[in-house]
This record gives structure tokens, sequence and C-alpha cells, in this order.
């Protein structure tokens, strides 16, 4: 189960809807974890109205200190979260290149250099076996700096 700060900034960086929230703060109960908000998103309904289980959301992650970040910073959290996934063997590069965007919000060097390392999707296609190994290694090597750094958002 994700801490409160790991679904702030998933759901800033639109990983998670707003649907999916009130079972995600029923889980955060169960895992000992407890607001006045929080039981009360976690007693709505998916097919509460979207503005309101937002708002609910806001001022459970008040009461957590926990501070929703802005869309880029979500980002930034999602390249450190895949890159630590990466090299625990969890993601895998293709997978890793679903997802990465070369519009992404990259400011660290390391952050540059993995969003560089995992390139535009479409030309793995295109790879010999061995430039797919070469590539694979650069992108995991990537991770591995990228993940030894600190995250952007407080955890």
């Amino acid at each position: 189960m994700d801490e409160p700060a790991t679904i702030a900034w998933k759901y800033a960086a639109n990983l998670i809807c707003e649907e999916g929230l009130p079972m995600l703060a029923a889980h955060l109960l169960a895992a000992g974890h407890d607001s006045p908000s929080l039981r009360d998103l976690a007693g709505r309904s998916r097919c509460e109205h979207p503005a309101e289980i937002r708002q609910l959301f806001g001022h459970t992650m008040e009461e957590f200190g926990i501070q929703i970040p802005d869309y880029e910073t979500a980002e930034r959290c999602l390249l450190h979260y895949m890159a630590t996934e990466l090299t625990a063997g969890a993601l895998s590069p293709k997978r890793a290149a679903d997802r990465v965007w070369q519009g992404i919000e990259a400011l660290t060097d390391a952050e540059r250099e993995f969003v560089a390392a995992v390139g535009l999707e479409y030309h793995h296609d295109f790879m010999s076996p061995e430039e797919v190994r070469a590539w694979e290694n650069a992108v995991r090597l990537a991770a591995k700096t990228l993940a030894g750094t600190a995250f952007p958002h407080a955890q």
C-alpha cells in the first residue's frame, strides 16, 4: 500500500483518478492512517461528483501535512519512481520507455540522462538484438544513477 505522500504525487501525475480515491482512502484507514477527511473520503462512492472527491482528497492531504505537488513535480516523481522500480527489477526498460515521454520536465542532470537514455519508444522496434541489449544496459545505468538521488517530493 502506498503512503499518503506517494498517493499525492501519483494523483497529481494523473496515475490515480478521482473515482479510485475512496478505495485508496479505505486502504489507508486499514493501514492505520486516520483523519476526519480520510474517514469521510473512505465512505464515499466511486460515483460521487469528482469535484467533491478532489476537494475532500485535498483536505485529507492537508490533515496529513502533505502538499499535493504540481504536475511538473509529479512527473519528476514518476521518473524517480520508475528509476527505482527499474533498478529493483520490478520494471523493464521497455515498460519504462512506454511511460516516459520526451516532453517531461526533467530538471536535474540525472533526470535528463534517464529521459535521454530511455529515448523514443517507437525506435525500439527497429533495433537489432545487440542494440536492444546495449540500450537496456544504458537505461539501467541511468536508472541506477537517478534512483540514488533525492526524490523531488516529500515521501
